[in-house]
């Protein structure tokens, strides 16, 4: 972790992003006290991860049923009551 001033974190601008790009987290201080973070963003989900996602999902909902029912059916019961 490190930790800067404020003020002087604006001269090292780029430098700090860099480390932070490196997974180091900056600290930013005033008068002493922290303030801000600086880190990298987390780490997207990849198409790959997401495809399998769905590819479970859909599985699931065809070995899974609920049962039987009449969306219609629900739908003018919901309206009904």
């Amino acid at each position: 972790m490190i930790t800067i001033g404020i003020n002087e974190a604006k001269s090292s601008l780029g430098q700090l992003v860099q480390s932070a790009a490196a997974g180091e987290v900056v600290v930013l201080t005033r008068r002493g006290k922290p303030v801000a973070e600086l880190r990298a963003p987390p780490a997207e989900i990849g198409q790959e991860s997401a495809a399998q996602a769905i590819e479970a999902l859909r599985k699931f909902r065809r070995t899974n049923r609920v049962g039987a029912f009449d969306i219609a059916e629900l739908v003018a019961e919901g309206r009904r009551g």
